[in-house]
């Protein structure tokens, strides 16, 4: 059972750590979308412009590139090819509108009709009007109009006509017919329209070849941008359709409903990238960070709270992001070691902030993202291990006095304009301050609401005068004057191997507070009577057993931090009571007994600090019983002691190794030979009678008296 628990705990703590992770996502991605997003204006064209407005990024003035592009096309001439066919068909047909024109009249004298096909088949559907028009000619008027005709009609598709050029072809043939004054009226408008139904151009527009003419012209039209930073439109001008077109593509018209997406594309997926890469990081290199729900939520609340800062500040100044606010905060909270991967994650978070805001992506957001690194890691340093208010202040200082320089260094490098320079610099320094000073703030606040074991809360613990201390002091006076040499014991051992010697010593304190509950149960806290003598030894190792669990119970009441918690669970780990256990084993012999029914209730340690607890109490309490007290047999105890405990298996989940056992050994022997050190014997000698100060004086003056009168 206890195997299956194990095994469901690290799934749901996986689950809950990847929720928090996915909220602050997208509660950073609503921030930074927010920063992004256009102000919008409610103006329209032919307006007088109230303000002056920027470009937040690159954008094509649209309207008058198009018109330009109209123009390029409408200069484009119309391609054509020849099409050789339409000559010789359309004089072919004219010479049979011709001939026809002239069966209709009454063939000459001796001409047969035999060479005349029947009407039925010939080209043209005479109509009664035609053929009276036709009938009033004469045979060498018809063959004049045809002659010129035909000529005309030759002349003009050799010269080629065009679709366009076929109108003014026909009205041309009209005039000249005309003005032959050969021909009446009737027959030149009959002519004139039976030409118009069989002429056509032989000049064919290459559609292929004019199409990629215009494409070529559209392509040489280089668009108009407005790039970041210039005025789109400037106060006190009267609004152009242009402008209102460039405005509305950039999502900056109260009524428009166009979203620049590849922009907020692009965020979303380099803000996941950070996210990404803070969880690989986890994954890889800090495996027991990612299981803990309470650290994984610490971070998503630094990670908000400092973009949530920066994104505020932003509108006093783009540089007085106090982004090494999170940078320290992890370093204190979490990990020295994994506020570096934090550290690089903000600068690209902010880096993004500062764009959004500048619509900039040149030297401002260099500077931001210099200033964050640099910084960033000089705070790690300057706080690895080092939790006093003040090492904030100083760190502080000494990242504002690196932002100027980063600035200044930056600058130089872009040419960047002297006197915006010095601003920048400014600006990145005061920065650096107000972050010393938001997390001087903070940090008392996150270590309560997440009960951090913090170096400030376990100073606040080790305080004498915390209400369990006090009540170990009046109520089990032998537990805490225990409790003390356990923890002196404990801190040097963990100092030794490593380890958080505060937290071991602070964990001393409590490990028995437990014992509050049955203080005179309890043999350091004993004068004279022993109520175990009254009890059944079953039930007095039910009680001995108990008080890790009993402890765990009060410290909750006062919210003692979990990693204290672990220590007065695990310090007993399951060790069996062997005293009770031999007493039992005498009354129903051993086949009747349990072993099990005497040991702790566990689990064994876990960490380091669990262990070295665990030994420093089991080598005190023999320690006080220790016949031989030298520094050789002191060391003989403690190695047996701690053996007993590795035979056991009590280290087995701790992770302990044998250098570190050694080290604690040898620490152990070191605090125990100064505890019983050797005291020399003191002589039974009689004080004797102290003398008044005046009769001693009186004495002395008749003694001076008494040798003068000698004298």
């Amino acid at each position: 059972m206890k195997t299956r628990k194990g095994t469901k705990k690290p799934i749901s703590s996986t689950l809950l750590s990847a929720g928090m992770l996915v909220g602050t996502y997208i509660c950073m991605l609503v921030m930074v979308f927010a920063v992004f997003a256009p102000k919008r204006y409610d103006l329209r064209a032919g307006q007088v412009a109230p303000m002056t407005i920027t470009a937040p990024r690159d954008v094509v003035d649209s309207y008058t590139t198009q018109q330009l592009v109209d123009e390029a096309i409408a200069a484009v001439p119309v391609s054509y090819t020849l099409d050789e066919t339409v000559q010789p068909a359309v004089y072919a047909e004219l010479s049979v509108f011709f001939d026809e024109m002239s069966w209709l009249l009454t063939p000459a004298e001796g001409e047969t009709s035999a060479a005349v096909p029947p009407e039925d088949e010939w080209q043209v559907d005479w109509t009664a009007d035609d053929r009276e028009v036709v009938a009033a000619q004469d045979m060498e008027t018809v063959a004049a109009i045809r002659g010129e005709t035909l000529a005309f009609v030759d002349e003009m598709l050799t010269s080629r006509i065009t679709e366009d050029g076929l109108p003014e072809v026909l009205v041309k043939l009209q005039r000249e017919l005309a003005e032959s004054e050969q021909y009446d009226e009737a027959l030149t408008e009959l002519v004139v329209r039976h030409v118009s139904a069989y002429l056509r151009p032989n000049m064919l527009v290459d559609v292929e070849t004019t199409e990629a003419n215009r494409q070529k012209a559209e392509d040489s039209v280089e668009p108009i941008m407005y790039l970041k930073g210039r005025n789109i439109v400037r106060s006190g001008e009267i609004i152009t359709q242009a402008q209102i077109v460039m405005l509305e593509n950039l999502g900056m018209l109260a009524d428009t409903t166009t979203v620049d997406v590849l922009i907020y594309l692009g965020v979303a997926l380099l803000l996941l990238m950070v996210f990404v890469m803070l969880l690989a990081y986890m994954l890889v290199f800090e495996k027991n960070m990612w299981r803990n729900t309470r650290t994984v939520g610490l971070l998503c609340v630094i990670l908000l709270v400092t973009v949530g800062a920066c994104a505020l500040l932003l509108n006093i100044n783009q540089f007085l992001m106090p982004v090494t606010i999170g940078v320290m905060l992890t370093a204190l909270l979490i990990r020295p070691r994994f506020a570096f991967v934090v550290n690089a994650a903000l600068a690209v978070i902010v880096g993004m902030l500062n764009s959004g805001a500048s619509g900039s992506f040149s030297t401002s957001l260099i500077v931001v993202m210099m200033t964050t690194l640099v910084s960033g890691t000089l705070c790690v340093i300057l706080l690895n291990g080092k939790t006093q208010r003040l090492m904030v202040l100083l760190s502080g200082i000494l990242v504002s006095g690196s932002n100027m320089l980063t600035t200044l260094a930056v600058g130089l490098i872009t040419d960047a304009n002297p006197p915006s320079l010095l601003s920048w610099a400014m600006w990145t320094a005061a920065s650096g301050l107000l972050a010393a000073v938001l997390c001087i703030g903070l940090q008392p606040a996150l270590e309560w609401v997440f009960n951090l074991i913090t170096s400030a809360k376990l100073m606040e613990l080790s305080n004498p005068n915390h209400p369990l201390i006090r009540r170990m002091i009046l109520e089990a006076s032998g537990t805490y004057h225990h409790s003390i040499i356990v923890a002196n014991l404990a801190e040097a051992a963990a100092d030794a191997i490593g380890a958080n010697g505060l937290l071991a010593r602070v964990g001393a304190y409590y490990h028995d507070i437990g014992k509050l509950k049955r203080p005179l149960y309890f043999k350091e806290n004993q004068i004279g009577d022993n109520p175990h003598d009254r009890t059944d030894p079953l039930v007095s190792a039910a009680i001995l057993t108990a008080h890790p669990t009993d402890g765990v119970e009060l410290a909750m009441k006062y919210r003692m931090p979990k990693e204290i918690l672990d220590i007065i669970q695990q310090h007993h780990g399951d060790t069996p009571v062997m005293y009770f256990y031999g007493q039992s084993v005498q009354r129903e012999g051993a086949e009747n007994v349990d072993i099990n029914d005497f040991r702790y209730p566990g689990p064994r340690p876990q960490t380091k600090e669990a262990a070295v607890v665990m030994m420093a109490d089991t080598v005190e309490a023999a320690a006080r019983t220790a016949a031989n007290r030298t520094s050789d047999g002191m060391e003989k105890l403690i190695r047996k002691l701690i053996r007993d405990k590795i035979d056991d298996g009590q280290l087995n989940q701790s992770p302990m190794t044998l250098e570190d056992i050694e080290n604690v050994t040898r620490a152990f022997v070191t605090v125990l030979s100064g505890v019983f050190h050797q005291r020399i014997e003191y002589p039974d000698l009689k004080i004797p009678t102290r003398k008044d100060k005046k009769a001693k004086a009186d004495s002395g003056a008749a003694g001076e008296k008494g040798e003068k009168a000698h004298a």
